[in-house]
């Protein structure tokens, strides 16, 4: 080892999986401070996405899991720092568990970060029926900030719709500003929002006076701004959708009668030409379902893997319009599903290495010893 090039071995270690990297922290003081770099943390991130390697699949709902994608055996229960079984989108390896105190986790090295506390500020103009939270989490990759979008949607006794309040949490500011009002209604969940490039997407519906369309809304996490995107040339009278993500792309699954659900790929994003019809799934392949959701494609990109009424992993073949059931062990009875690429991405972490100046002495400390330790075990 002591004759590699440090090129080489920097190169070595941004192909091995991150519980791997956190225990070879101990090899040396060296390595330690390589792996501990921001250089080296976006490096490994860089290589996983190219690769497609350290993937896993969060479920939450009961409880919060984690499975290994290439192999799909088992559902490992997680310990979030507090108690808490709703997630929502990832990012780079980071996501936002919805707890009663929210806080942005990475739960491959265990470090997190809460979200300062903002009130839900009720408009004064008019009664309000009930007020409902909805999140979403985003990367803005040109001012390198992880950024909580947050949606207070006010409804009157009716349960009608009436209009939303939005603020923004920025990881480098560790604030929540407020921001343009969301136009549209969104889909009544705690968390929405297909997140691709920074951009966070949901199905819409808009129109008034009796005449209803849906349409794909987009909000941009770095410049604020909201536009829709072109939509597939349907057939047929149904307007519900919603929309995921692919293998990087953008993904619209568009349930129909009998059963029937249909899923699109935006090969070109933006471009409505681009949209291509993927697969379609219905009876007899699966028994009657209310929900399919794509999660991600097979090793050899001949298969997709589908969440089958949030209770079952399936495996559709493209080629031959077949599909296979998944067994995971310890798998919940219930779950929702979103694909997460293991990093050693660190939420500016409060709480486990808080940035004080006394907790960063003590956590320099047990560094130093646990180095030592690692150096006589070694020697």
């Amino acid at each position: 080892m002591p004759n590699l090039p440090q090129e080489l071995i920097t190169d070595i270690l941004t192909r091995l999986p991150v519980k791997s990297l956190l225990r070879f922290r101990c090899v040396s003081k060296p390595w330690c401070s390589v792996i501990d770099s921001r250089s080296f943390i976006k490096m490994h991130l860089l290589q996983s996405k190219k690769t497609g390697s350290n993937l896993f699949l969060m479920l939450g709902f009961l409880g919060i899991y984690s499975v290994e994608l290439d192999s799909l055996d088992a559902a490992n229960r997680l310990r979030p720092p507090y108690s808490a079984s709703d997630v929502s989108n990832s990012c780079n390896g980071l996501i936002l568990v919805l707890a009663k105190i929210p806080f942005i986790w990475n739960p491959f090295t265990r470090k997190y970060r809460e979200l300062p506390a903002t009130p839900v500020e009720q408009p004064v103009d008019f009664e309000v029926g009930s007020a409902y939270v909805t999140y979403g989490f985003a990367y803005d990759a040109v001012n390198d900030d992880y950024r909580v979008v947050r949606v207070e949607e006010f409804r009157g006794f009716d349960s009608e719709w009436i209009r939303s309040e939005a603020k923004l949490y920025s990881s480098k500011s560790d604030k929540w500003r407020k921001i343009k009002n969301f136009p549209y209604q969104l889909p009544y969940k705690r968390a929405w929002g297909a997140h691709l490039n920074g951009v966070l997407h949901t199905g819409v519906r808009t129109g008034d006076l009796g005449y209803f369309d849906s349409s794909i809304w987009a909000f941009d996490v770095r410049t604020e701004q909201h536009y829709t995107l072109p939509k597939p040339d349907f057939t047929g009278t149904d307007l519900e959708f919603t929309v995921e993500v692919l293998g990087g792309c953008l993904c619209l699954v568009r349930p129909r009668k009998r059963y029937r659900t249909d899923v699109w790929i935006m090969k070109e994003y933006g471009v409505k030409e681009s949209w291509t019809k993927l697969l379609t799934i219905a009876p007899p392949l699966v028994e009657r379902y209310i929900t399919i959701g794509p999660l991600a494609y097979s090793r050899n990109g001949e298969e997709v893997l589908l969440n089958h009424d949030d209770k079952q992993l399936i495996w559709y073949d493209l080629r031959r319009k077949t599909v296979r059931n998944v067994s995971v062990d310890g798998l919940p009875f219930v779950f929702y599903a979103e694909v997460c690429v293991a990093s050693l991405i660190q939420p500016d972490v409060s709480g486990e290495g808080d940035e004080t100046e006394e907790l960063r002495q003590q956590e320099k400390s047990r560094v130093k010893k646990r180095l030592r330790k690692c150096g006589s075990m070694t020697s």
